[in-house]
């Protein structure tokens, strides 16, 4: 070791490497809104259907809503894959589905929710922050109470 040098570069050297090398974790951007729309248009719904007189409205919210949930849908599959997750042609599919039928859009949310869940366990495991241990059922950080007796 020269008199210049502390010792402790190489460790400094691979943290670098390893913040270098880091992807961020994926968030969906859009979402929490889906769904939130997705509930409000239910309730415009649920009070136009107590007026009589509301017949005619009823199908503009639907359309207005379906409309919209598509548009964020869309939005929220950008994001996603700027953020380097690759959907395929089955983005053309939710989008083309949510503006047509009423429940695509709750499926959608749980839908994007394990392909989000899915890509930042393997960015962790690609990084090696997923520990050996994490594979034991538990809490979410790999924890468990059960200490391995049964209580029969």
């Amino acid at each position: 070791m020269s008199e210049h040098t502390s010792g402790d570069e190489y460790s400094r050297g691979r943290t670098e490497e390893k913040r270098q090398h880091r992807q961020p974790k994926v968030s969906p951007r859009f979402r929490p809104v889906i769904i939130v729309v997705w509930g409000l248009g239910l309730a415009i719904l649920f009070v136009l259907s107590l007026f009589s007189q509301a017949g005619a409205t009823i199908p503009w919210v639907v359309l207005v809503t379906h409309l919209a949930l598509a548009w964020l849908v869309r939005l929220d599959i950008k994001s996603i894959r700027k953020q380097g997750v690759e959907w395929g042609y089955s983005r053309h599919l939710w989008f083309g589905a949510t503006v047509v039928l009423p429940l695509v859009a709750p499926a959608y949310y749980l839908y994007s929710g394990r392909v989000v869940s899915r890509e930042n366990e393997r960015r962790k495991r690609k990084q090696g922050l997923v520990d050996a241990d994490a594979d034991r059922p538990g809490d979410e950080h790999g924890h468990s109470d059960h200490d391995g007796t049964s209580d029969a």
